[in-house]
């Protein structure tokens, strides 16, 4: 699934399901120097089980374009624009090392926009 966040494209697979934003909404952001696929077997998990998923590729990492990002902060900023590009309202912020970071900053900042 390709969206543009803040004028670039950014790529997200979505567990092999077609993504339906009304659903509970799962993002898995993985961590330094990684991609999406470290999330394949979760999302099609997630996916099959009743949630939109999106393991995202970060700006500047997998298929993704754009700049990196220079601070857990500035990816933790990205999230929620990530979630307005793709029609999401709130979601479930999951993440694998510097990913984990960059969830739980962005649920500190953007409590409004993350369920758990």
């Amino acid at each position: 699934m390709k969206l543009q966040v803040r004028g670039a494209e950014t790529f997200a697979t979505t567990g092999g399901r077609p993504f339906v934003p009304e659903q509970p909404t799962i993002v898995f952001v993985h961590g330094a120097g990684m991609n999406r696929i470290v999330w394949y077997l979760q999302t099609r998990y997630f996916a099959h089980h009743g949630h939109a998923v999106l393991a995202v590729d970060l700006p500047g990492h997998g298929r993704s374009q754009g700049t990196l990002l220079g601070s857990v902060q500035e990816l933790a900023d990205w999230i929620p624009d990530l979630l307005d590009s793709a029609g999401v309202a709130k979601a479930t912020l999951v993440g694998h090392s510097m990913g984990s970071l960059i969830a739980l900053e962005s649920a500190a900042r953007h409590p409004d926009r993350v369920s758990k």
